[in-house]
């Protein structure tokens, strides 16, 4: 198995609203996930994400909420990694902005997209919003190095790999998912996720990236000693 550990970007500031997105996320998924599975459901009802009756406020509590525990530490990991860099670059007031209109890009993406019965199935996670964040930090910092875990059963073995090798690959991953929801594949991974609220977020981030750097608005990143 292969998981991402960290980057060796360095920062000048504390990310602290990266920090409370995490916190939030977590807070607010462990305060349903362990009550009984009929009033899980009603709350998915109520604020998850439904493409064919969404409402703003849908948009935005269902990037709090994921459908388990492997599902959300997966996120967090990639904003843990990511989003302090990107905040440190941006700002804290606009990173937090930032964070949320690439979350509601993800969505429209979602339901501009959502066909069968994705159309109605509620969608959960702040995935869109982190597929921002890591546009973003392929704008900003694209010769980073990302730290992977090689884990072999009984030994471990880590590794690096530039962010756009690492971000390219992730890419190929869900446009490879992407397809085959578009050719109507319904089991397994490529049933369960929302990929185009992925791509969109992403494509978003490094759009708005771009157009920060050119407009002059993220700060120089830290030197390296």
């Amino acid at each position: 198995m292969i998981i991402p550990v960290g980057d060796v970007t360095p920062r000048k500031t504390v990310p602290f609203f990266n920090y409370l997105l995490i916190l939030a996320n977590v807070v607010v998924f462990f305060s349903y996930f362990f009550r009984p599975d009929a009033e899980v459901i009603r709350i998915h009802d109520v604020y998850a994400l439904h493409p064919v009756r969404w409402d703003v406020l849908s948009v935005f509590t269902s990037m709090f909420m994921h459908a388990d525990p492997l599902h959300l530490f997966g996120n967090m990991l990639f904003l843990w990694i990511a989003g302090d860099n990107v905040e440190d670059r941006i700002g804290h007031l606009p990173y937090l902005l930032f964070y949320f209109v690439c979350g509601a890009a993800g969505a429209a993406a979602h339901i501009l997209t959502a066909r069968g019965a994705m159309a109605d199935a509620p969608t959960v996670g702040a995935s869109g919003a982190i597929s921002g964040i890591l546009g973003a930090y392929l704008v900003f910092f694209p010769a980073s190095k990302i730290k992977f875990a090689l884990w072999l059963v009984i030994f471990v073995r880590f590794f690096t790999l530039p962010s756009w090798g690492a971000i390219a690959l992730w890419v190929g991953s869900q446009l490879l998912m992407a397809r085959n929801q578009l050719n109507g594949v319904t089991k397994g991974e490529t049933a369960a996720v929302a990929v185009f609220a992925h791509l969109g977020g992403f494509l978003f981030g490094v759009a708005a990236a771009v157009l920060l750097r050119l407009l002059g608005q993220a700060k120089p990143g830290p030197k390296k000693d």
